[in-house]
């Protein structure tokens, strides 16, 4: 009776068996609420618990999307619960793997809704800053691959389980340990092919790569020939619960399908193919890259020192390895060996000779919490010449960091830098970063001070860019030194300066400079700094304690202008009581002076206040808010950094330069340590350093260095955001979007619905 049922029955049963699941499951009561349940956490998670609204937010979207594993520990076991209107299914003339299949892709479109009804979230994000168009489509695919490998397992469960509370229960578990396995290796010292298998198991171990903007097969097919596996087994179990004899074909086909499924499960890491969709190429080999390699005339051999216990525990501890199996394959040339230090005194030694040290991870096990020794360091030799990178856990600025150092290799050159505070700073204190930075960035750095009797004539040994911190307290015996080094062609210079000094550490009040030799050294080029600081409402935001209470308030602080990215400083860059520049532009000399440095359109500047020579502005960020806007003000771009390349005449010295390359900021305290501390937050604002790398890049002749620099970092800051009303209104409003109009469009959705069937 059966097959005569099959035979007379109409070819598209399947197509109508599917879309009547499909259309009783979308008015079912159960799918709203676990939708809006779905968007709403993930919402929260996002926005609320992910403080995306206190200053510290963040547009990256790795936290949005590595919530949905969470809920989907409830939401996929409701999704696959059965249905009553599934008591129909008998009577569909239809093979049990025919009707599995429709059950799967029924689920599975639902769980494709679910995950479009996040995409106003993610729009309402790009209202406060720029989200990475890559890293979403990736995110997407990796999760619907997600989706259908564990919708396949719950129905796998709920096959074997009949008790439908028992199999959510069931389900429930069994998602929870999928989504977290990744972590049994952090508490517990499992054997190396647990380890693997629990790292393959893993959501967040497949999702790492595609959260960044990475398509990699691996992820994928062990996700589809997961789903596969248990979508087979599925059919083979209700089989077996109806005491069906299998004859040779279906013992073959139960056999063969998911025997094939596990095999390219274990197998799909031998081929593997990764397609970068992340916004700025950054996992992608540059041309850049491929002409520096290019130019290799003798053996480069590259060891990637890996501890075998953090490439247990850290997903993109990967990405290192497949890039540099990725960078050595541009040239024959290039050696590749990955050694383990854990297992390798040989290496051990090795990284000692290098002055590589150790990272200390945390292991905890049982009652007991130990330390672990680790490494991940790579070493590059050429011509018995070698260079480092000390310590690495990611591949997105790893391209940059190889460049610069093999680009070392193969000209013989050090990138060298000189610098100098001017302004009665510490190195050792007041720029503490500066250094430690500029050398993890591959620069040997060499202070000078300028109260050392001999510092001309050090200054005058040296060689590589000059960066100066301030000038109020240069001596004209400085200045005529530092304006000899730049004209006599050694160097170009950062000269990051000021015709004002601020109380850092207590008042803030402003005063004027003592000293302005290499202001008036700017000026002589054609650069004028007004006697005013530049407000913008483009600005940082700062946490102030309340002096009668022991209060937090979130302000804008106007003074310090947080530049939007441009050009030159491609993640922004935030000036502390910057003076606005004028180039005084004749096109008769023999240089140039170009801008450098924009604020936002919505600027404006403020004039001194003669009457108070010891405090020059009103620098109170309680008074300056309670302002609002300034009177008499005209809002329009300022001009903060400015260019200089040419043959530069001398104020000091008789001579001119042939070809001088000159960077100038109206700021002295941009990379100070504790000016950088109020706008760094919980995760840190390295924007600030970023730029200077950049700069020093530039001069000293790598532009095409400093543009993978700039390509390897992706502003992820709020900067839409220009005042604390319009983040109160667009906070608003992206709560009673998600929180409310999406959730009564969802229950009216399945009003309707409902409605309509019935009519």
């Amino acid at each position: 009776m059966n097959g005569l049922l099959r035979r007379c029955a109409p070819r598209n049963d399947f197509s109508n068996f599917l879309l009547h699941n499909l259309e009783n499951s979308l008015r079912a009561p159960s799918f709203i609420v676990i939708s809006i349940l779905f968007e709403v956490f993930v919402a929260i998670n996002f926005f609320i618990r992910g403080q995306f609204f206190t200053g510290s937010g963040s547009t990256d979207l790795v936290l949005f999307f590595s919530a949905i594993p969470y809920i989907c520990i409830i939401n996929i076991p409701a999704l696959c619960y059965k249905q009553s209107f599934s008591i129909y299914d008998d009577f569909i003339p239809l093979s049990d793997l025919a009707r599995q299949t429709a059950h799967f892709l029924t689920r599975l479109i639902l769980f494709s809704l679910q995950l479009i009804l996040l995409l106003p979230a993610i729009a309402l994000i790009n209202l406060f800053g720029t989200t990475d168009g890559g890293q979403i489509f990736t995110s997407l695919v990796c999760l619907l691959f997600y989706g259908a490998a564990v919708i396949s397992l719950c129905g796998f469960i709920q096959n074997i389980i009949p008790n439908k509370i028992t199999s959510i229960i069931v389900s429930a578990l069994a998602l929870v340990i999928f989504n977290t396995s990744h972590l049994f290796a952090l508490y517990v010292n499992l054997p190396s092919v647990l380890t693997s298998l629990a790292r393959s198991l893993s959501f967040a171990w497949h999702f790492d790569a595609a959260g960044k903007g990475l398509l990699d097969t691996r992820d994928l097919l062990w996700l589809a020939a997961s789903s596969a596996l248990f979508l087979f087994l599925s059919d083979t179990i209700l089989q077996i619960k109806k005491g069906r004899r299998f004859s040779k074909n279906l013992r073959l086909r139960h056999i063969l399908l998911p025997l094939i499924s596990l095999l390219i499960m274990l197998n799909a890491s031998r081929w593997y193919t990764r397609i970068d969709f992340s916004k700025n190429k950054t996992y992608s080999i540059s041309k850049y890259t491929k002409a520096l390699t290019s130019r290799i005339e003798s053996p480069v051999k590259i060891t990637y020192y890996r501890s075998s216990a953090i490439a247990k525990l850290y997903p993109q501890i990967r990405d290192v390895a497949d890039f540099l199996t990725e960078y050595a394959a541009q040239n024959k040339k290039i050696s590749l060996l990955i050694k383990d230090p854990d297992k390798d005194q040989a290496s051990r030694t090795m990284l000692e000779n290098y002055g590589i040290a150790s990272q200390q991870l945390r292991s905890v096990s049982g009652t007991s919490t130990e330390y672990l020794t680790v490494y991940s360091a790579i070493a590059i030799e050429y011509e018995g010449n070698a260079e480092t990178i000390p310590f690495t856990m990611a591949a997105n600025t790893l391209e940059y960091d190889l460049d610069g150092r093999l680009r070392h290799l193969i000209s013989g050159q050090a990138r060298k830098v000189n610098i100098v505070s001017g302004n009665g700073l510490s190195l050792a204190d007041n720029y503490s970063y500066v250094i430690p930075w500029l050398q993890s960035q591959g620069f040997i750095c060499n202070p000078l001070y300028i109260d050392d009797p001999a510092f001309a004539e050090e200054l005058d040994n040296s060689q590589g860019p000059l960066l100066v911190l301030g000038d109020s307290q240069i001596t004209i015996e400085n200045a005529i030194a530092i304006e000899a080094y730049i004209l006599n062609g050694k160097g170009s210079a950062l000269l990051a300066i000021s015709p004002y000094t601020a109380d850092i550490e207590n008042t803030w009040n402003i005063t004027a400079a003592p000293r302005t030799n290499l202001l008036e050294m700017a000026e002589n080029w054609g650069l004028t700094f007004h006697n005013q600081l530049v407000s913008d409402i483009s600005c940082a935001r700062i946490t102030m304690y309340a002096d009668d209470n022991n209060q937090t308030q979130l302000l804008n602080y106007p003074l310090w202008p947080s530049l939007l990215p441009q050009k030159n400083a491609p993640l922004g860059i935030t000036l502390f009581w910057a003076s606005p520049l004028e180039i005084n532009s004749d096109e008769s000399k023999a240089y140039s002076i170009t801008p450098y440095l924009l604020s936002s359109p919505a600027a404006c500047t403020i004039n001194e206040d003669k009457a108070s020579p010891d405090k020059l502005f009103e620098t109170n960020p309680f008074l300056l808010n309670q302002q609002g806007k300034i009177a008499g003000s005209e809002y329009s771009t300022k001009l903060l950094g400015a260019e200089i390349r040419g043959s530069l005449p001398g104020l000091y010295n008789a001579a001119s330069s042939e070809n001088s390359h000159i960077i100038i900021i109206p700021d002295q305290y941009f990379a100070s340590t504790l000016m950088n501390g109020y706008i760094g937050g919980d995760n840190g604002d390295y924007r600030n350093f970023e730029f200077l790398t950049n700069a020093l890049l530039k001069l000293n002749g790598e532009e095409e260095l400093a543009a993978l620099q700039s390509r390897a970092v992706r502003d992820t800051s709020l900067y839409k955001v220009t005042d604390i009303v319009q983040l109160n209104a667009l906070r608003l409003v992206t709560f009673i979007i998600l929180f409310v109009i999406l959730p009564l469009l969802l229950i009216a959705l399945g009003v309707i619905l409902n409605v309509l069937h019935k009519k």
